[in-house]
């Protein structure tokens, strides 16, 4: 086996101290190769040189024996999860696959046409690893963005995806697992720098090595949101759908849909399609609330 790991935003040249190993601990025996591109740079130029840089790891895969990507497998991060996010899209339209594909916080928006096609790319299911609470995901990637569209890597796909896994980080695997000295030295530390590659490839492992993993909730954005509680009266809006608590609406003004938690915080918003979409897949996936 061999694994390809694609770095996220500012770590391109030099890979992080731990993810090597934490990769060889995960797929025992593999070779692990660090694939670097040009993305130690400003925020919109490092998105514009990932896009790039897909066509270029295209070539290359495509290049391959069939043999060798047969036991190919790709792990991106961040802004390496949005290469391998396209990678895998393109190899797909290509009739091409490599063996798997794991997508860790990818920082690419959920409603890119290239993330309906990435199941396509690989013939284990891909396994997208998502944070919702992710700091930099929900915070830095929107100010900064200006996609508008929430990130693929903190809330999924607003619908289920063919041959693509869902995993959501728990807070807990964030609290248990150390990380370099500067970021690991507090728990409020390590909250802020939650989008560290070691807490994903930590979910992953446990993943792989079929550890359960306690649930969390992944409510499916539609555009950014913050999160804020909100007048709940029903009289500017038509309840859609129920769900322990937890309420599917529409805006009779505007016609957009909001999706509201037990306690009245607007956890998401957008078209009334989307919406109920991503409220039928979390009520299909056994969602439940979890007490902040």
């Amino acid at each position: 086996m061999i694994v390809w790991y694609f770095p996220g935003w500012l770590r391109t040249q030099e890979v992080q101290e731990g993810v090597v190993p934490a990769l060889e601990a995960t797929f025992p025996g593999a070779e692990v190769v660090f694939k670097s591109w040009d993305g130690d740079t400003l925020w919109p130029l490092a998105t514009k040189h990932a896009d790039e840089a897909a066509d270029k790891f295209v070539a290359e895969i495509a290049a391959l024996p069939p043999e060798k990507r047969d036991e190919l497998v790709l792990v991106g991060h961040s802004l390496g999860g949005r290469i391998v996010t396209r990678v895998a899209s393109r190899l797909g339209a290509k009739g091409l696959a490599v063996r798997e594909v794991v997508l860790m916080g990818a920082a690419i928006p959920l409603k890119d046409q290239e993330v309906s096609g990435v199941g396509k790319g690989s013939r284990l299911p891909v396994l997208a690893i998502c944070n919702p609470q992710d700091v930099t995901l929900r915070y830095v990637y929107a100010a900064l963005g200006l996609e508008w569209s929430a990130a693929f890597g903190a809330n999924g796909a607003v619908e289920k995806l063919a041959n693509v896994t869902e995993v959501v980080v728990p807070a807990s695997l964030v609290k248990e697992t150390p990380i370099d000295s500067v970021w690991g030295k507090s728990e409020k530390l390590k909250e802020i720098a939650n989008h560290h590659a070691l807490f994903y490839l930590a979910c992953l492992k446990k993943t792989i090595e079929g550890e359960p993993l306690p649930k969390e909730d992944m409510v499916v954005q539609d555009f950014i949101t913050v999160e804020a509680p909100v007048m709940d009266r029903e009289i500017w809006w038509d309840v859609l759908d129920t769900r322990n608590g937890w309420k599917l609406e529409r805006n009779k003004v505007t016609g957009h849909a909001r999706i509201l938690d037990p306690k009245k915080i607007r956890r998401a918003w957008g078209t009334v399609p989307n919406m109920t979409a991503a409220f039928a897949k979390l009520a299909g996936a056994g969602w439940h609330h979890r007490v902040r």
